[in-house]
């Protein structure tokens, strides 16, 4: 099982991100080190909301409350959702077609 954390920025999000970037940026790729992290970015151009995906359910609880973006309210809400990969070469339950 995976486990996608899910942002939705507030309207002011690009204007604000840069005094909180760094510290961003160095949580996600400190959780990506240990081993929590799979992928992470923005959703959207302009950005409205953000996917990371996680190893497991508690990594990504602990990210969200750690995260400056939230803890300075660039976030309006998170959620955290299983979800059950059978495709692909990371995937937690492969799954293949019949021969």
């Amino acid at each position: 099982m995976h486990w996608i954390l899910r942002y939705t920025t507030t309207p002011d999000y690009l204007e604000r991100r840069a005094a909180f970037r760094e510290a961003h940026l160095r949580l996600a790729w400190d959780s990506v080190e240990a081993g929590d992290l799979l992928l992470g970015g923005a959703v959207g151009d302009p950005p409205e909301s953000a996917l990371l995906l996680f190893s497991n359910e508690a990594a990504a609880r602990a990210f969200a409350e750690a995260d400056p973006y939230v803890a300075n309210g660039l976030v309006d809400r998170w959620d955290v959702r299983p979800w059950n990969t059978v495709v692909g070469e990371q995937a937690a339950n492969p799954v293949r077609p019949a021969a």
